[in-house]
């Protein structure tokens, strides 16, 4: 049932790509030549919301392929969250066809309601994932807390976009590409727990930023990391690693 759920979402998030790119705009003209600025805007908004779904689509993969059944709770949520990511092309093609405070709201809000109810399932499918309850505890409220900081994030860029429609945009722009090198950094901590027998998974992530020094060095060293040691698994990459949480 599992397999079948996610090549269901794979076919669903193909086919609003390809919704998207098709209604990108091309205006031309009275000449009939292209008007360049009017096509790299669209394209800009276009790499908006594709960063926007290949980071849901990386997400929530990634959350299911730790599971082994899809409880049903999880299944209608998740059949949720496709019905609202359908809507992405139509919001977009607003914000292409007239970027003003109006449709500027409508992809904001729409954005909003995808991010709340995918980090809804994925909180359900992690937890679901962890059988030890203390780790599965903590993970929860690390979660929590980071999905507070992002709703309240967007809650406060709705009102900004409201008064500033270009530097909002700019903002929807970045956020997707920050998320997707988030879900790097996540994945490769997940292989270094990985890595750990149940007592030191807990030691780590109690002190997990003593470990590395403070939160901005580890993200910047698992990033750098992740993108020099590819998909390939080395079972050495840790060591350094291992060697500083052993003295700590």
């Amino acid at each position: 049932m599992k397999e079948r759920v996610v090549v269901f979402c794979d076919a669903i998030i193909a086919i609003i790509l390809t919704i998207i790119v098709l209604e990108l705009p091309i205006q031309t003209a009275t000449n009939g030549t292209v008007d360049m600025y009017s096509l790299f805007r669209a394209v800009g908004i276009y790499f908006i919301s594709f960063c926007f779904v290949a980071n849901l689509w990386f997400q929530t993969g990634y959350a299911f392929n730790k599971i082994e059944r899809v409880k049903n709770k999880d299944l209608v949520v998740y059949l949720l969250l496709l019905f609202f990511l359908s809507l992405v092309p139509s919001a977009t093609r607003l914000l292409i066809e007239d970027t003003i405070q109006q449709t500027l709201l409508i992809y904001g809000v729409l954005t909003l309601i995808v991010t709340f109810v995918m980090r809804r399932l994925i909180v359900a499918l992690t937890e679901q994932s962890l059988k030890d309850e203390t780790q599965r505890k903590r993970r929860v409220q690390e979660l929590n807390r980071q999905d507070l900081l992002a709703i309240g994030f967007r809650l406060l860029l709705l009102i900004f976009g409201h008064f500033f429609v270009k530097p909002a945009l700019v903002i929807y722009l970045i956020l997707p590409i920050l998320a997707f090198l988030q879900n790097i950094v996540d994945r490769e901590e997940d292989d270094l727990l990985a890595s750990l027998d149940n007592q030191q998974q807990t030691d780590y992530l109690q002190a997990r930023n003593q470990v590395w020094g403070n939160s901005v060095r580890r993200y910047s060293t698992l990033l750098r990391d992740s993108l020099r040691a590819g998909d390939e698994q080395d079972p050495e990459r840790w060591k350094q690693v291992m060697a500083d949480w052993e003295d700590h």
